[in-house]
């Protein structure tokens, strides 16, 4: 069955280049507007329109859905529209809004990357990675920050208005009951695992949770053998 993959924001389709996809496993990669091979596409700054164009991507009759990051938050979108996966993944994502605070940092952001775009995208893609291990991963991290500059201001201030005012999946999914998969890194400072397990609760009859301890936000780097692992378990 083909499984479609959603890059997150200020990512692109090469985030999944170092992953080896297990042979019974039919990758498809959708890419967001304004990113990657789309940079020069306008970004809506509403989640429900980025849907509509994603969704003209999906062919298949039958198919999953894994979402990182911001392709996470969208499935909910892609549900309101009629989208109906057989399975869903979130990849350190959820399906769940954005708290009080996690708002108030967004508009923080729009403020930062107006003034200063690159000090904007070095902090937020270091920050992506686990503290401890950080320095690990100084040449993935100079590459993100080296793709993610090519990404329009105007873009990355669409996408956190998107990603701020978007609405919650997680009753839509329990509604039409579709399993779905949590991966999430314990040191993620993004999305505290907290919220993830709070969220794995309300769906704990469709879903299960596989949280890994020394990452962060970048497990297809940070870990990527547990990641394929994931992806073996619960989408074959």
């Amino acid at each position: 069955m083909t499984t479609y993959f959603i890059h997150g924001f200020l990512e692109d389709n090469s985030m999944w280049d170092s992953i080896g996809f297990p042979a019974n496993i039919q990758p498809r990669f959708i890419e967001l507007p304004g990113h990657g091979r789309k940079l020069k596409d306008s970004c809506p700054n509403k989640m429900s329109e980025i849907a509509h164009l994603v969704a003209q991507e999906i062919s298949d009759s039958s198919y999953n859905i894994v979402g990182h990051s911001m392709g996470g938050y969208l499935i909910g979108s892609l549900l309101e529209i009629g989208i109906r996966p057989q399975k869903i993944g979130l990849f350190h994502s959820k399906l769940g809004e954005d708290g009080t605070e996690k708002k108030e940092q967004r508009m923080r952001a729009i403020d930062l990357v107006k003034e200063n775009k690159s000090l904007y995208i070095k902090t937020m893609i270091s920050n992506l990675f686990s503290a401890h291990q950080k320095e690990s991963f100084n040449q993935s991290i100079s590459h993100l920050v080296q793709q993610a500059s090519k990404i329009s201001i105007e873009t990355i201030t669409h996408c956190h208005l998107a990603m701020m005012n978007r609405v919650s999946g997680i009753n839509l999914v329990k509604e039409l009951n579709i399993p779905t998969y949590y991966f999430a890194g314990q040191q993620d400072s993004s999305i505290p695992l907290s919220q993830i397990q709070e969220e794995a609760k309300i769906l704990s009859e469709i879903t299960s949770l596989t949280a890994i301890s020394n990452i962060g936000h970048m497990g297809h780097i940070e870990d990527p053998q547990a990641f394929t692992e994931w992806l073996l378990k619960n989408f074959v």
